[in-house]
């Protein structure tokens, strides 16, 4: 993406080359999702999902056929981060650490620092289940100081011997085996946190397998067959620095007893636990569950999972038609809002539907979900659609309901709950103006094309072009007059050469007010990040700009049947929990063409509630699709006008 940086004086702006500030400019690539996908291929074949950006993110790995693969995720520091699929932790010989370092997960290296550390030699014997020399892997950290020593070291025919700092380290050994028949791994994980490496002679280090005794279980409410897992150890070292290890307990999974640690600090977690309804189940559903954080691993590791405390929601997947595959995917895992995490790949029937039980989040750990909903047997591929959620919100023992994917698919400037990255806002002089790219019903939904869609975003400072790119609608201008003006987002976007049949192009033209003095109700949450403050102590404030959330009388295929169309229009404002515009909407209108725009019919608009509008109008012939314009106003004087090519199918 293109960032173009503005410098006006007093409402006129001429371009410049103006930097952005530093954490606009780390994050400019794709500074609104909230986790944008990115695919990596590992030499193996395996790909990686990547939702999210560097050490912010969960990945998720699957197979060259889009089934998921459980994969070690270590992250030692923020200038690297690998990704190891469980096929080449079983096989370590031709493992190369570089080829499965993930760069979208990495910040960019420092400059290379040669330490002069005295030196001593380590080797580590791993001995297998039947007592013999086994295949592993150990990742060896120094918690004196990490960034002395912090590699992935795999053990090949058992043994493994590599010079090393002297000092204090912890090593936590990985073995796994895979089923032959059921194809499902079983991971026992060997935990050694206090180990002396002296200047002479030899250290050794015996990884064996047999003393991960203690199984991970948990007991679901419902019969439920346990398919995903995610073990967290955090190990930090005398300066804080903390290196991050996840791996996989998708099958069976054993780890090792330990007090807390000496040196430095430990915590060990299951930051995530997944099990499925048994296959046939009419109504299928899963369980995502995390649990507490410890200082030490606890001989006893086997959950309750407590049906009070459980949220349930009930998802149901629309369908495009011009999705012709019906399967999709449901990745859902757990994540720290400023750390790292890793999801699974559900397969899903699109139009379908999955209901999740999910319980509270702990130890700062949070939910993440995402629905790719065409996903052919080949595997996850572009261009393909993403649609997203914030980190939902756990709210209790709630029920919900959740449809993905009902159209019309449209920019938006959304309404959100959980902990998304600020749109539009402004800060002093500096402005970020931005939308999703794609919505559905859900106006916290944030979806995106992933592939080859042609876009271009032009903002307006009163009437005068300040910044025009194509690719992506955000931008971030600085040096903005003070004075109360208006700005304008024109952005269109063309997904034609996408599978889809319906939502294939928009047009959105919004003004926005701008005020110096905003209202203390648009202060933007301290907590999220907003890219105009970049790193000053100011509260943000958000700017008004007019959300449309398109509620269509249409099927799980986008289909409207019968006679009439019926379509229930809330117009509001973007917003963060509370925090936002809450002006009254002065009016509303809602056109239909039948021959791709060339000519508009205007329908009636009733008002239904405040800021909700029903409109209704005759249905064009059966088998084609109707384009809608919808046009609102409200009594800041903002407005937003906004055309949908084949917005639903007429069936």
């Amino acid at each position: 993406m293109a960032v173009v940086a503005v410098v006006a004086v007093d409402g006129a702006a001429t371009a410049a080359a103006s930097p952005l500030t530093p954490r606009a400019a780390a994050s400019a690539a794709r500074p609104l999702a909230a986790a944008a996908p990115q695919i990596s291929t590992l030499p193996n074949g395996d790909r990686v999902l990547i939702t999210g950006s560097g050490q912010v993110s969960s990945v998720a790995v699957m197979a060259p056929d889009g089934s998921n693969v459980p994969a070690v995720r270590y992250t030692p520091n923020a200038q690297h981060s690998y990704v190891i699929p469980e096929s080449v932790l079983a096989a370590p010989a031709q493992f190369a650490a570089s080829q499965y370092e993930i760069p979208a997960l990495s910040a960019p290296s420092k400059p290379a620092v040669i330490p002069h550390f005295p030196m001593g030699i380590v080797q580590i014997n791993g001995t297998g289940m039947d007592g013999d020399p086994a295949n592993g892997f150990t990742f060896l950290t120094n918690v004196d100081d990490s960034s002395r020593w912090n590699n992935p070291v795999p053990l090949t025919n058992g043994v493994a011997r590599v010079a090393v700092p002297t000092g204090h380290y912890s090593a936590t050994t990985l073995f796994t085996q895979t089923d032959p028949t059921t194809n499902i791994p079983t991971l026992r994980q060997v935990v050694q946190l206090d180990i002396t490496v002296a200047g002479t002679g030899l250290t050794t280090v015996t990884a064996d397998e047999r003393a991960a005794t203690s199984q991970v279980t948990a007991t679901t409410p419902r019969p439920a067959v346990h398919d995903s897992g995610i073990l967290l150890d955090n190990r930090t070292d005398l300066d804080g620095q903390t290196s991050v290890l996840i791996s996989p307990a998708d099958g069976p999974t054993y780890t090792t007893a330990t007090a807390p640690a000496q040196t430095g600090t430990f915590t060990y977690q299951v930051l995530g636990w997944g099990a499925s309804s048994p296959a046939g189940t009419a109504d299928p559903y899963l369980y995502d569950v995390i649990f507490p954080a410890s200082d030490h691993i606890a001989a006893n590791q086997s959950y309750q999972i407590d049906a009070s405390k459980l949220a349930t929601i009930h998802n149901a997947f629309d369908n495009d038609p011009g999705f012709t595959s019906h399967k999709g995917a449901y990745v859902t895992g757990s994540v720290f809002p400023k750390g790292t995490g890793v999801s699974h790949i559900y397969p899903i029937t699109v139009p379908g539907t999955l209901t999740t039980y999910y319980g509270p989040p702990a130890s700062g750990a949070e939910y993440v979900r995402d629905v790719i909903p065409d996903a052919p047997s080949a595997g996850i591929e572009p261009p393909m659609i993403d649609l997203q959620t914030f980190n939902p919100a756990y709210t209790g023992p709630t029920e919900s309901w959740r449809t993905w994917g009902h159209g019309p698919l449209t920019p938006q400037a959304g309404r959100y709950q959980g902990d998304a990255p600020c749109r539009s806002c402004t800060d002093g002089s500096t402005v970020d103006l931005g939308l999703d790219m794609l919505q559905d019903g859900n106006p916290d939904t944030v979806g995106e094309p992933i592939g080859p869609e042609n876009s271009h975003f032009t903002v307006y400072r009163d009437g005068v072009q300040i910044s025009s790119q194509d690719g992506s609608p955000w931008t971030e201008i600085t040096g903005q007059s003070q004075r109360p003006g208006t700005y304008r987002l024109v952005y269109d976007q063309d997904l034609s050469q996408f599978p889809l049949a319906q939502s294939t192009a928009t047009h959105t033209d919004i003004t926005v007010p701008y005020t110096p003095t905003p209202d203390p109700a648009w202060t933007f949450p301290v907590d999220n990040i907003c890219y105009a403050r970049a790193d000053s102590t100011t509260p943000c404030s958000i700017l008004p700009v007019l959300n449309l959330n398109y509620q269509m009388a249409t099927d799980d295929s986008n289909t409207s049947h019968g006679p009439v169309a019926a379509l229930l229009l809330t117009v509001g404002h973007q917003s963060y929990g509370t925090a936002g515009a809450n002006a009254a909407v002065t009016g509303a209108t809602v056109s239909v063409s039948y021959d791709k725009g060339e000519t508009w019919t205007p329908v009636s608009v009733l008002p239904a509630g405040p800021n909700h509008f029903a409109a209704l109008w005759k249905n064009g012939a059966k088998g084609s699709s109707a384009w809608l314009k919808v046009t609102a106003t409200d009594a800041l004087g903002g407005s937003i006008t906004q055309t949908v090519a084949n917005a639903y199918t007429i069936g």
